[in-house]
């Protein structure tokens, strides 16, 4: 079983499983999902991760006590991964660098979309020299600021941009653009690719699930 870690409050147990549904759609992996507290605006700048950090650690500990076999941070910043990998014995994922990973898989010149002033730094030195540039959308400071109708545009004209500045490949660095659904729409009206933080870290969990099984039988 995977276990997401949300690193936003949400009170429906829908919208704190939203993550692990998309998951468990593409992927058929059985997902457990937990949030963090005291945090409605989610993490998004340097006070917010800090904040985060401890209490990522003890969720990330409290999953593997339930039986998770692999953690999941959904948050494209990977707040607290190294942390969280030295507090538990199961492998931990990161959505931000899962989907620059991926990237790297399509491309030699990859954006980076983001709603931050500046680029998650594991995902910056993860891309190295196939960076290409950054952009966000106007007017959107925090993820629930996706959920707009002006947070949706401002996302697809700061992708436009950086298709502009040559990428072909764009990373979404913000779990709430898995959120939106927002990499289809990219792929469709602008002929990139584009790779999905939640996704990317379904496929990886999903290929770590399978992979034990198909070395048994070689």
């Amino acid at each position: 079983m995977l276990g997401i870690i949300r690193v936003i409050t949400l009170e429906e147990e829908a919208a704190v499983h939203l993550h692990g549904a998309l998951i468990e759609r593409r992927f058929g992996l059985p997902v457990m999902s937990r949030c963090i507290q005291d945090q409605p605006q989610g993490v998004f700048d340097e006070e917010t991760e800090a904040r985060s950090v401890p209490k990522i650690i003890a969720l990330a500990r409290e999953l593997e006590r339930s039986g998770c076999t692999a953690i999941g941070i959904s948050c494209a910043a990977d707040p607290a991964l190294e942390e969280a990998r030295a507090a538990v014995r199961v492998p931990v994922l990161g959505a931000g660098s899962c989907a620059a990973h991926a990237a790297m898989a399509y491309s030699t010149r990859v954006g980076v979309l983001t709603i931050l002033t500046e680029v998650p730094p594991l995902i910056r030195s993860i891309l190295g020299e196939a960076y290409v540039g950054m952009d966000r959308p106007d007017g959107v400071r925090a993820t629930l600021d996706l959920n707009t109708p002006g947070g949706r545009a401002g996302a697809l004209t700061a992708a436009a941009r950086l298709k502009e500045r040559g990428a072909e490949a764009i990373v979404l660095a913000c779990t709430g653009f898995a959120t939106i659904g927002l990499a289809a729409e990219l792929e469709e009206k602008l002929g990139v690719r584009a790779l999905d933080p939640i996704l990317s870290l379904g496929a990886m969990a999903a290929s770590a699930a399978i992979l034990p099984e198909l070395l048994r039988r070689q």
